[in-house]
């Protein structure tokens, strides 16, 4: 019986949620280029809109801890230009782009859509305080510890 079991064969049928599961794996061990491979494999098999975005949005916070901002960005906004301009979240992503970038107005932009849309979103006490953190920027004081 052994021997049988040793010539079984597996059957996975590859879609993206089994390639986005072993991307957040990689993530997990801060293997940022093997994640960023599950992923875009993983949006090579999406089957619908949502699965599209989620690869993407996680695509595009892969390139952010990666320090790849404007990599990120170009995810992002082409999840907004040609998916949704109704997932929020987005905005607050990209506000921490532009954070990053030093780019204050753009990412107050940002913070103001996030924040206009999402009253109690999931990121509105982070939000709130980025937007605190870049009104200190733009006025020319440093922000309190």
């Amino acid at each position: 019986m052994r021997q049988a079991d040793e010539h079984q064969v597996i059957s996975l049928i590859p879609s993206a949620r089994t390639y986005y599961g072993r991307a957040m794996i990689a993530y997990e061990k801060k293997d940022f280029k093997k994640a960023e491979k599950h992923f875009k494999t993983g949006l090579s098999l999406a089957a619908n809109i949502d699965e599209r975005i989620f690869g993407n949005v996680q695509l595009a916070l892969i390139y952010q801890h990666s320090f790849e901002f404007e990599k990120s960005i170009a995810v992002l906004n082409d999840v907004l230009e040609n998916e949704s301009k109704k997932y929020y979240d987005i905005y607050f992503f990209q506000a921490t782009n532009y954070i990053h970038l030093e780019d204050y107005e753009t990412a107050k932009a940002m913070l103001d859509v996030y924040r206009g849309a999402r009253q109690n979103g999931t990121y509105s006490a982070e939000a709130d305080e980025m937007k605190k953190m870049i009104e200190q920027q733009l006025s020319g004081k440093r922000p309190k510890d």
